[in-house]
């Protein structure tokens, strides 16, 4: 008796230890497409420029994002428009005059909010072709989780395959007891070469927040470092949007 008792908590063990087919059920049922407002902030700092002597530009600008039948709405305050507008005319007057609010503005792209209410479906991109190197019990923010490594396989053009010559990528996915994704991480490493002579190395880290929001999985945040270097320059961004949901 101790022993089928012993058998049938094994295999309720196994029956949930398999996080991969976890993953994929809990993005197939959270992809609903119950209407949904949230407001969308992006803040960026950016370093171009020779190491000697970076140009250093920064700012951040909010919207009011809806998704739903309709589609995809956005919307800016007027205080906003206006603060861009000045820009504008400053740099009219003057070509040197940086621009923050016109290119924080210009950071809330439609796909990429899109993309923030869909997660589910974003996540399941970001994992096709993918490779599953490990999967270990932790905790995330003190509950507990299982955490899933991948090796990332992301498509590359045949004009891209010409410059790129070595890139690595991987991806940490941390999910509950369901499945359900908490967090993510990916990166990327990239080297290559361009016109023969100038070569190049980029790498880039993001982490994402998630939470289940009705029948839909949402990135309440999502910060991106990168870095680059090449002819001579160097390069390096932060961003980070954030999804406040009403």
């Amino acid at each position: 008796m101790r022993a089928s008792l012993l058998m049938v908590c094994l295999a309720g063990t196994l029956l949930r230890a398999d996080g991969l087919t976890d993953l994929k059920s809990a993005l197939a049922r959270l992809g609903g497409q119950a209407p949904i407002k949230a407001m969308a902030t992006y803040q960026f700092w950016n370093s171009q420029g020779k190491p000697s002597k970076p140009v250093i530009t920064q700012g951040q600008a909010s919207c009011s994002v809806e998704e739903g039948p309709q589609g995809l709405q956005m919307a800016w305050s007027r205080p906003l428009l206006q603060a861009a507008a000045q820009e504008a005319s400053a740099r009219a007057r003057n070509p040197e005059q940086k621009a923050p609010t016109r290119k924080a503005i210009a950071g809330l792209e439609p796909l990429d909010l899109w993309d923030c209410l869909n997660g589910a479906a974003a996540l399941g991109r970001t994992l096709e072709g993918a490779q599953e190197l490990d999967e270990k019990a932790t905790d995330w923010q003190g509950q507990p989780a299982r955490l899933l490594e991948f090796k990332l396989a992301p498509g590359l053009s045949s004009q891209d395959r010409k410059y790129v010559k070595d890139m690595q990528a991987t991806a940490k996915v941390w999910i509950g007891p369901d499945g359900t994704p908490l967090a993510a991480q990916t990166d990327m490493h990239m080297k290559g070469r361009a016109l023969l002579v100038i070569t190049f190395e980029q790498q880039s880290h993001e982490d994402y927040t998630f939470a289940r929001v009705g029948q839909r999985l949402v990135v309440l945040r999502h910060s991106e470092s990168s870095s680059g270097s090449g002819a001579g320059q160097q390069g390096a961004s932060r961003t980070i949007t954030t999804l406040q949901v009403r």
